[in-house]
């Protein structure tokens, strides 16, 4: 019976442990741990972190910025934000021949066929002289 009295508080003990356990925060951040309120009050106003480690180089804490991301995400709880680059759009640019305010699309050549007016307008690709016109 003895034993099943010291297990149960043994398993008591353990429990109580494991619910107050919490992380050693790394010692990077242990500079930065008794300035928590501060530095989260500085990210409520929308300080960056480049701002922030300014701050607290002036106060003698040389910290990086990146430092300071990671105690804001790490400590403070901040959620990551994931930014997506814009796809670049794959529609063929326009050049303009300087000068032209609206090239006309198609004319006539001097034997009577059509072709087009000005070459600078065309899309993408490589320039071919046209021997008819040399």
């Amino acid at each position: 019976m003895k034993s099943d009295s010291a297990s149960d508080s043994q398993t008591s003990r353990f429990e109580s442990a494991i619910r107050d356990y919490a992380p050693k925060p790394s010692r990077k951040f242990q500079k930065l741990l008794p300035l928590k309120a501060g530095i989260a009050e500085l990210r409520k106003r929308r300080a960056s972190y480049k701002t922030i480690a300014d701050i607290l180089d002036n106060l003698n804490i040389q910290v990086a910025c990146d430092t300071v991301f990671r105690f804001c995400h790490e400590i403070l709880g901040e959620p990551k934000a994931h930014y997506r680059r814009k796809r670049k759009t794959s529609t063929p640019r326009v050049r303009k021949r300087p000068g032209k305010d609206s090239p006309t699309p198609h004319a006539l050549s001097p034997g009577g066929s059509p072709q087009k007016a000005d070459r600078w307008t065309e899309a993408n690709g490589p320039r071919i002289a046209d021997p008819n016109t040399i």
